[in-house]
């Protein structure tokens, strides 16, 4: 095993984030899942040394799955060295998440919103049950809409901002300021949907056909020359 090797696989993170998620093509769900696949099978280690990797590993996964605040800090970074790791490792160990409560989900300017709104009311991609209007949509992203929206399919909807936020239009605590503010309710019962129903209906997307990928890279990229 090699020596010190939690810093070798912060490290390893740093460069994979680098590659697959700031100059890639990978969602960030696909990111953690590769880096943890990758890592974590042992070969030739003895007892102690295939449960120190184990720990490793897993501390890695903790890390990446539940502080993406520190992610995103350290990882965006143009360079990575061994103090950086020390001081995200001391902060991910000793320090607990700062969650402020965010008055938007986003903004957009109404070029945006225009091409949000179009794209929300497409037949053809089928996100809605009803037509939304502009003024729908940017009281969406004002965290103020009075009516909330009510997806055909709920892994669909959710697919849909978590492309949204990969392209970093999105704070990272986007699931929870989804449900905090009852944004969207269940296309089955009509029910707010929670962060951990809107996390686990994104993993089910995941599994299956990527058919909005194309979609919501057309849009997206569309979203950024309007900016």
């Amino acid at each position: 095993m090699p020596e010190n090797e939690l810093w070798q696989l912060y490290r390893a993170a740093y460069e994979q984030y680098q590659s697959e998620i700031l100059h890639g093509e990978y969602s960030y769900h696909r990111y953690v899942e590769r880096f943890f696949s990758y890592h974590l099978p042992a070969f030739c280690l003895n007892e102690a040394e295939a449960r120190l990797h184990f720990m490793n590993v897993f501390e890695l996964k903790d890390l990446l799955e539940n502080r993406r605040d520190l992610v995103e800090s350290y990882f965006s970074k143009d360079s990575f060295e061994e103090d950086d790791y020390a001081r995200m490792n001391r902060e991910f160990n000793q320090c607990e998440p700062i969650v402020r409560k965010a008055k938007v989900l986003a903004h957009f300017n109404d070029r945006q919103i225009s091409l949000i709104t179009d794209f929300l009311n497409d037949d053809n991609i089928g996100l809605l049950v009803d037509h939304v209007t502009e003024f729908d949509v940017r009281a969406l992203f004002d965290c103020t809409l009075k009516k909330p929206l009510k997806p055909q399919v709920n892994r669909r909807i959710t697919k849909f901002f978590d492309s949204l936020r990969n392209e970093g239009f999105l704070p990272h605590a986007w699931q929870k300021i989804l449900a905090d503010n009852k944004l969207i309710v269940s296309s089955s019962t009509g029910k707010p949907l929670t962060a951990h129903m809107i996390s686990s209906y994104l993993s089910d997307y995941n599994l299956g056909e990527d058919t909005l990928k194309s979609p919501c890279k057309s849009l997206t990229q569309k979203l950024k020359e309007s900016m």
